[in-house]
C-alpha cells in the first residue's frame, strides 16, 4: 500500500485530501450539467400529486438510513448498500438523481462524507448505478419477452447486484489509478468481496421490487400491469 488511508468505503467517502483538485472540479463539472438536465426533463406534474411526494421522500429518507449503515469487514474497508436500482425503477432516472443527491447532502452534513467529494460520490454512487439501470431495462423492454419474472430477475435483481458492482469498481479502479493503493492490496482486502455486495444489493431490490408490484405497482412508473401481467 503506497500509503495510508484512515477509511475506505465500497461506495463513497472518497477522503479529500487525497484525491487531486482536477479532479474535485471535473467531478462537479459533470455532475452540474447532469443536475440540470435531470432537473429540466423531470415531470414537474407528479410534484403535486401528494401520493407520489410522500412516497418520493420517503424513499429518499429510506436510503439516507440504508447509506448510514455500514458493515465493516477490516479496519479501513466498509460497505453500504444503495438502494439507487430501486428508486430508479420507481420514479425514474431524473427524480432519481435528483433524490440520491439529497442523500448525499444528507450524509456530508451529517459528517460522513466532505462537501469537496459530494459531487464524486454522487457520480460513483448515483449517475452510473442510475444509468445502468435504466439502459438495462430500456434494453430488456425492446429485447426480452414483457413478463413480470423478467422484470423481477432482470431490471430489479440483476440491475441492483450489477450496478453496486460497478460503482465499487469504478471506485477501486480510481483508488488504484491515482496510485492510493497498490491494485494486489485491493484485490486482496476488497475485490474478494465484491460476490457478496452483489447478492446482497440483488436481494434487497428484487424483494422490495416484488413486494412493490404486486402490492403497490403504482408506486413504481417503469411497471405497467399491462405490458407485464394483462394477457400473460
Amino acid at each position: 500500500m503506497k500509503c495510508e488511508i484512515n477509511y475506505l468505503n465500497a461506495t463513497m467517502d472518497f477522503p479529500a485530501q487525497l484525491l487531486p483538485d482536477w479532479l474535485l472540479w471535473l467531478s462537479a463539472l459533470i455532475y452540474i450539467p447532469v443536475l440540470a438536465l435531470a432537473l429540466y426533463v423531470l415531470p414537474r406534474r407528479r410534484l403535486r400529486d401528494n401520493g407520489f411526494t410522500h412516497v418520493y421522500f420517503a424513499a429518499c429518507v429510506t436510503m439516507l438510513l440504508l447509506w448510514s449503515i455500514k458493515a465493516g469487514i477490516h479496519p479501513a474497508l466498509n460497505f453500504h448498500l444503495l438502494g439507487v436500482t430501486v428508486l430508479t425503477l420507481m420514479v425514474g432516472w431524473a427524480y432519481a438523481f435528483i433524490g440520491v443527491s439529497l442523500v448525499a447532502l444528507g450524509t456530508t452534513l451529517n459528517g460522513n462524507a466532505g462537501f469537496e467529494t459530494f459531487a464524486l460520490n454522487v457520480l460513483l454512487m448515483g449517475l452510473l448505478p442510475i444509468m445502468f439501470t435504466q439502459l438495462l431495462l430500456d434494453l430488456a423492454r425492446r429485447r426480452l419477452p414483457h413478463n413480470f419474472f423478467i422484470y423481477v430477475y432482470i431490471n430489479a435483481f440483476l440491475a441492483g447486484g450489477l450496478s453496486i458492482v460497478l460503482a465499487a469498481l469504478s471506485g477501486t479502479l480510481l483508488l488504484w489509478g491515482l496510485g492510493l493503493h497498490e491494485f494486489g492490496w485491493l484485490g486482496h482486502q476488497y475485490l474478494a468481496y465484491f460476490p457478496l455486495i452483489f447478492f446482497s444489493e440483488a436481494l434487497m431490490s428484487g424483494m422490495l421490487m416484488t413486494m412493490l408490484v404486486a402490492l403497490r405497482p403504482a408506486w413504481v412508473c417503469s411497471f405497467d400491469d399491462r405490458l407485464y401481467i394483462d394477457g400473460k
